[in-house]
């Protein structure tokens, strides 16, 4: 007969490693803004959860499925906030990413290590959080949206190219910053609201130390699909020429609005 020795605090933090590389994969999937301190605090929830049910020698049944389900439900919504809504497929996502690493670590144990599978399933399941995380960003590298821009009762439609490389920040309030080819009405924007006037900073190969002028608008709506992203008080900068050879968006939004 065997007898195992199980240290609660490394059970403690295996199990809360393992729930935060699951979280974060799942909220990656579902498009959801990831939290690093909400991602540890349900990570920490995870990890506790299954300290407890070693210690109450918790059985298979109906009330430990119902204990596991009410743990992930309470993970997803610490992590990342989901509502009622959004709750069920959190659950499924999650629970598929767990029945993957559960195979994962079951076939590494069967080739012989398995005082390592654990860590090499873990280290298998993050290589697949970076593929899809490389695969998401070349894909959602370049896309052109749909924008209204409202300024004073007033508003511009315009196409608007997703850019992951436009980190631009307005130096005082560090808001984002989305560029915008300037024209009559955003000219007239800037001249009529001078206490919203802004004087932003940009480097750029050509050219170190740049400068262009922008403004604060009341509103500036993303259209994405079947759902629209609202930034109010929003900041954009005026360039003076044209953002693209075929005349196919005449914005380039900051990568923090999406």
């Amino acid at each position: 007969m065997r007898i195992y020795e199980v240290y609660l605090d490394v059970y403690f933090i295996e199990n809360s490693i393992l729930d935060a590389a699951i979280l974060l994969l799942t909220l990656f999937i579902m498009k959801r803004k990831i939290i690093p301190w909400r991602i540890f605090c349900a990570a920490v929830i995870g990890g506790l959860f299954a300290v407890l049910v070693l210690i109450l020698k918790m059985r298979y049944g109906l009330f430990y499925i119902a204990a596991v389900i009410a743990a992930d439900l309470l993970m997803l919504v610490v992590s990342s906030g989901l509502g009622a809504g959004g709750l069920l497929a959190g659950v499924f996502y999650f629970h598929a990413l767990a029945f993957v690493y559960t195979k994962l670590d079951a076939c590494i144990g069967r080739l012989g290590v398995s005082s390592t599978a654990r860590l090499v399933a873990l280290m298998a399941l993050t290589c697949m959080f970076v593929a899809v995380m490389r695969y998401r960003e070349k894909k959602g590298k370049q896309r052109i949206y749909t924008v209204k821009i409202s300024e004073n009762g007033e508003s511009l439609e315009l196409k608007a190219l997703y850019d992951t490389g436009n980190s631009l920040l307005e130096p005082i309030s560090k808001r984002p910053v989305s560029i915008v080819e300037e024209n009559e009405i955003t000219r007239l924007w800037l001249s009529l609201k001078p206490q919203k006037y802004k004087v932003i900073p940009f480097r750029s190969i050509g050219e170190e130390n740049g400068i262009m002028e922008g403004t604060m608008v009341d509103e500036l709506t993303i259209s994405l699909g079947d759902r629209q992203v609202v930034e109010k008080d929003a900041v954009i900068a005026l360039y003076k020429g044209r953002l693209s050879k075929d005349g196919s968006f005449q914005m380039i939004l900051n990568q923090g609005l999406l």
